[in-house]
């Protein structure tokens, strides 16, 4: 019997809402969405019908269906781009991961790459923020699982990877979770940590590493981007970074190293200790896939 999957109904993908002009606003724009969609729907119910790896991923919550309906990654996406980007991005993890690693992700929702030391490690994780930005993330995580720094991403082709986000930590406690993080990292704070892990990853995999435009980000909204309090484009051009012709921030798959001859000598020794922490990141990834 073939299987098959269907666009989720409006309460199935927004079960807990209580607020009326919430739920008001979000049902008007649901439907229009659907019908303006309908062609893209009808694609991507087909491709999880004959996929049951990723429609499991998607019925384990249903709102992932908006990343075809709104939003995917680069708000610049119209609908059939959307489309491709998400076929690409799953058809892609599954030929550079392989399917068992695919299923198991899926399964257990995150995968810790690899142990960095005592206290921190690296997860790749089905994005629990908003799949909007991405269905796959990179994470720092201490030993009481705490989410130190996230960063979603997703495959735009065989061989580019699209960092979608960066986001840190959201609580009372967050600048001494970043601290004491960095510490243990040897001087290298987390967010760039990630994109030296993204760095070594496309590397190995030999991939283009892309940085999303900040007016591209999904969360960007032209009448309220003060929310947005991180500036993409900045943060892309510190990590060597450069504006290609697509209006992606082209990122260095080479992680720099000093000559430790240059460094301050009483800082010598932890960009030693770094830098083989780099060695033994880079030695690790090659045995996962």
């Amino acid at each position: 019997m073939k299987n098959t999957f269907n666009t989720p109904t409006f309460s199935e993908l927004f079960p807990n809402e209580k607020r009326f002009t919430k739920i008001l606003r979000e049902y008007l724009r649901y439907h229009l969405h659907k019908i303006w969609c309908s062609s893209e729907c009808y694609g991507l119910n087909d491709y999880l019908a004959n996929n049951p790896l990723w429609a499991r991923l998607f019925k384990q919550d249903l709102y992932r269906f908006n990343t075809l309906l709104e939003t995917y990654c680069n708000k610049k996406f119209n609908k059939k781009e959307r489309l491709n980007a998400i076929i690409t991005h799953f058809n892609c993890a599954e030929k550079l991961f392989g399917s068992a690693y695919c299923n198991q992700l899926v399964e257990d929702r995150e995968i810790c790459l690899i142990t960095l030391n005592d206290e921190v490690s690296i997860y790749l994780s089905i994005n629990q923020i908003d799949p909007l930005e991405g269905f796959f993330s990179l994470n720092i995580q201490n030993n009481q699982k705490e989410h130190i720094y996230d960063s979603s991403f997703t495959f735009l082709s065989k061989d580019q990877l699209l960092i979608s986000s960066i986001q840190g930590p959201n609580t009372e406690f967050s600048q001494s979770l970043i601290k004491s993080a960095t510490k243990q990292l040897y001087g290298v704070r987390p967010m760039f940590m990630l994109v030296n892990i993204f760095k070594l990853i496309a590397q190995y995999l030999n991939l283009e590493l892309l940085g999303i435009h900040h007016k591209n980000q999904a969360k960007y909204r032209w009448n309220d981007h003060s929310k947005l309090l991180f500036n993409y484009n900045l943060f892309w051009q510190e990590n060597g970074g450069t504006l290609n012709s697509n209006n992606y921030w082209r990122l260095p798959t080479i992680v720099e190293i000093k000559e430790l001859s240059t460094i301050p000598s009483k800082k010598r020794s932890m960009y030693k200790k770094r830098y083989e922490l780099f060695e033994k990141i880079e030695q690790e990834l090659k045995e996962l896939w």
